[in-house]
């Protein structure tokens, strides 16, 4: 790789599941375990994703993550909420 983790990882783009943007670092964890299903589309033209994927991925990673399906919109936005949720409940506050 070109470029060292970090300064890809800072990297920010239009996410099209959350309707604004959001660092490399994101993509990478969106998916729990794996990036997000749509990383390589959203971010091959900023840099070579596939080629850093595949680097940081195991072999075994890498074919899970080729192998997973994207989540529609409803069930991301759903999840996030959820995640908000908790996050809010665990820091004291209120919704």
């Amino acid at each position: 790789m070109k470029k060292d983790d970090r300064t890809y990882e800072d990297l920010e783009t239009r996410c099209p599941k959350l309707g604004g943007p959001v660092p490399f670092s994101y993509c990478l964890q969106e998916a729990g375990k794996f990036p997000c299903a749509r990383a390589i589309a959203c971010w091959r033209l900023l840099f070579p994703v596939e080629a850093y994927l595949r680097h940081k991925l195991s072999k075994e990673q890498w074919e899970n993550f080729c192998h997973q399906r994207p989540k529609d919109k409803i069930t991301s936005l759903l999840e996030l909420i959820e995640k908000a949720k908790k996050a809010t409940k665990d820091s004291g506050s209120n919704l």
